[in-house]
């Protein structure tokens, strides 16, 4: 993968946009008694289609022949067409086909959305991590709030969004409707991912601090082994020059007792 190509697939602010609109719009269809719920998630499926199509369309123009424009555009077409094909849905209630449908559509959103973000989350980056832990945590208690018929306040919401993603299982508040069991799903998989990545950052930077001792160990070793060697370069030329001198000195000393 080449610079531009690198550069291209980490800077994509419309379809990251695209990704989180498409989590509301999900849980906005789940709501089949409240008609401006369903119709806001249509309306957000729509622009969610837009949104990709636009970055599609502009991706393709800066570089068409990138080789990981190739290998996500499948991907994205099909976020796409999913996004068209729930936004068309007019049934006021799931059947089981259409459910399969929709939860393998969340999870392509899912992985294509933590390959996106994969890159502001990485190692040596606790700040970002922890920005949006904070994130998900606000949001996932707003989604318990509206999705959960025992959450009454976003406190509470909140709370069992903390109590999801650090599965304790205090049993106080549990998801008890299929649309936020859903939803606790993906929180527990954001929460594992998350939590993987903020230790493998803290195992980074504490194996990154042994590695700066042990290199600045090994630079002084270096130093001193460097002096050394000239010393010992030096007391060997001062040698060979003290012998080159002794046979000279030798032979006018036998000379001259000769005389």
């Amino acid at each position: 993968m080449s610079k531009s190509d690198a550069r291209s697939q980490s800077s994509r602010p419309l379809l990251l946009l695209a990704l989180l609109l498409s989590i509301p719009a999900f849980y906005m269809m789940l709501n089949n008694d409240v008609s401006p719920y369903r119709d806001t998630g249509r309306s957000l499926y729509v622009i969610v289609a837009l949104l990709i199509a636009v970055d599609m369309w502009r991706l393709y123009r800066k570089n068409p022949s990138g080789s990981q424009y190739r290998r996500l555009a499948v991907v994205d077409l099909l976020i796409l067409f999913g996004a068209i094909a729930s936004a068309w849905s007019y049934e006021s209630s799931w059947h089981f086909t259409e459910w399969l449908f929709r939860l393998a559509y969340c999870v392509v959103v899912f992985l294509r959305l933590s390959v996106l973000l994969a890159r502001y989350v990485g190692p040596h980056k606790l700040l970002q991590i922890g920005v949006f832990a904070l994130f998900v945590l606000a949001i996932a208690g707003e989604g318990f709030l509206l999705l959960e018929p025992k959450i009454h306040t976003y406190a509470d919401g909140v709370w069992l969004a903390f109590l999801t993603v650090a599965t304790l299982g205090y049993g106080d508040l549990v998801p008890s409707v299929p649309g936020s069991r859903i939803f606790a799903v993906f929180i527990v998989l954001l929460g594992y991912a998350l939590f993987s990545i903020f230790t493998a950052s803290i195992s980074a930077i504490l194996v990154g601090e042994d590695e700066k001792r042990l290199r600045h160990e090994l630079h002084m070793d270096t130093r001193m082994l460097r002096a050394e060697i000239a010393a010992l370069r030096g007391e060997l030329r001062d040698a060979l020059l003290e012998k080159r001198h002794l046979p000279a000195t030798s032979g006018e000393d036998s000379r001259q007792e000769e005389a």
